[in-house]
């Protein structure tokens, strides 16, 4: 019995391959036509196919039916299709003599137009595009219809992506398999970034956006796997050391600007030569040598005047200074202590030191005194209590200015450690002078 289900088996495999070399005969002698191209790839139920007249110089490429029948005219190059969707080159070069990009439909639509400078296969229902902007190229990312879902505003990394500094090649008789590169410093960049599988999940798992470096330069990209910043950045702030308020500072060239820590869209341009953390939802940020206020969508609410700044505290203060004058504004920049001072501190327990002719004292919110201006050294109210000198002697300084003897100043101290350091060299010497003479003196010395 088993003999027989075995003779059976092998009998059904004969035949088995009888028909699958049938078939690929068959199929071979209906797909003659393909001997008349170089290359050809197929796609289910059509083909891509290409003609080399003169490698890397002549050639044309084709979509057509299983038939042979052309669906599109002569193209360049036409690439692998991905959702439906084929980048192709056409044949007339773009005014740089370059070749330009766009996509095709299986039935040989022309649905996004040749426009672009380069692109890539489609995932997701999106791809990127190169093209030009300016002087530089730009890039942003479309979808299945040629639609724009987002486009990185290149114009703000203006030193950077310039089309004359750009290399534009592709492969031999494949001008799909493009690249638009730039080098610095003998490193290579790209305007677009391709990650590692790895790397895609890492990005596609974090929470907002995810920041990479590459040889010194930062870009930013969201979960989406969309570039939001290219990789031109010089600094970034993922710490908060400087940023808040729902934007990260970030730095180009010698400039500041900020962006979004959840989506990484550019807030403010780089505009700014310094900044400070922000406080009291307010950031102070340099600009022309003066500090100004901006709010977390970068308008600006308090105008570029002060040399000096310091941040708000829960007093709703801030410390500042024009032309060496130190006085308080409140959040809304109104002047709340006047600019006389030659320093004021910031406040806190409702307090700020101030100074005058190289003499402090302090203040309170109102600008009513609380002490005179008589001590020659001073420390802000970090405490409910602060320390303070005068006339060699140290103090300990309540909220309502009054004072606690402590002890000698610091520089009084000084000056007994010194008296006593000369004072011990004379003895030492007058010693030493009046009983080097004595007989026990050598013995002892011998």
């Amino acid at each position: 019995m088993f003999a027989v289900t075995v003779r059976y088996f092998a009998i059904f495999l004969s035949l088995l391959a009888f028909c699958t070399g049938l078939r690929v005969q068959l199929a071979a002698q209906n797909k003659a036509w393909l001997d008349e191209y170089k290359e050809h790839k197929a796609y289910g139920d059509v083909y891509v196919v290409k003609k080399v007249a003169v490698p890397c110089t002549s050639y044309e490429t084709f979509l057509v039916d299983q038939n042979g029948k052309k669906l599109t005219p002569a193209f360049r190059d036409i690439g692998d299709f991905s959702e439906d969707r084929a980048e192709f080159v056409p044949m007339e070069l773009g005014p740089n003599g370059k070749g330009l990009h766009g996509f095709i439909d299986r039935s040989g639509k022309i649905v996004v137009p040749a426009i672009y400078a380069g692109t890539d296969r489609f995932i997701n229902g999106k791809t990127w595009v190169i093209y030009p902007v300016g002087k530089q190229f730009g890039l942003s990312y479309i979808d299945k219809q040629g639609n724009t879902l987002y486009k990185i505003p290149i114009e703000k990394y203006k030193n950077d992506f310039l089309i004359e500094q750009a290399e534009q090649e592709h492969v031999c008789n494949h001008d799909t398999k493009e690249d638009i590169i730039w080098w610095r410093k003998g490193d290579m960049f790209i305007l677009n970034w391709n990650f590692s599988k790895f790397n895609e999940q890492e990005i596609k798992r974090s929470k907002h956006i995810y920041h990479f470096n590459f040889r010194g330069k930062y870009g930013i990209i969201d979960k989406n796997m969309v570039l939001k910043v290219p990789v031109a950045l010089d600094d970034i702030d993922p710490t908060y050391k400087y940023s808040g308020q729902g934007m990260e500072r970030v730095q180009y060239g010698d400039k500041f600007g900020y962006i979004s820590p959840f989506t990484g869209d550019l807030i403010v341009p780089f505009e700014y030569t310094d900044t400070r953390k922000p406080t009291a939802g307010l950031f102070w940020v340099k600009k022309n040598n003066k500090w100004g206020c901006i709010d977390k969508t970068g308008k600006v609410r308090i105008n570029f005047l002060y040399d000096e700044a310091t941040g708000f505290t829960s007093e709703d203060r801030s410390a500042v200074a024009i032309n060496g004058k130190f006085g308080h504004i409140d959040k809304k920049g109104r002047i709340r202590t006047p600019l006389k001072y030659d320093f004021a501190s910031y406040y806190n327990q409702g307090r700020s030191m101030v100074r005058l002719d190289d003499k402090y004292g302090y203040i309170d919110t109102t600008g009513k005194y609380i002490t005179e201006v008589i001590y020659d050294e001073a420390l802000p109210f970090d405490k409910t209590t602060t320390t303070a000198e005068r006339s060699w002697l140290r103090y300990e300084l309540s909220l309502d200015g009054k004072e606690t003897f402590v002890g000698f100043s610091y520089k009084l101290n000084a000056v007994f450690i010194l008296l006593a350091l000369v004072l011990f060299v004379r003895i030492n010497s007058y010693l030493f002078k009046k009983y080097q003479g004595k007989k026990w003196f050598k013995r002892s010395k011998a």
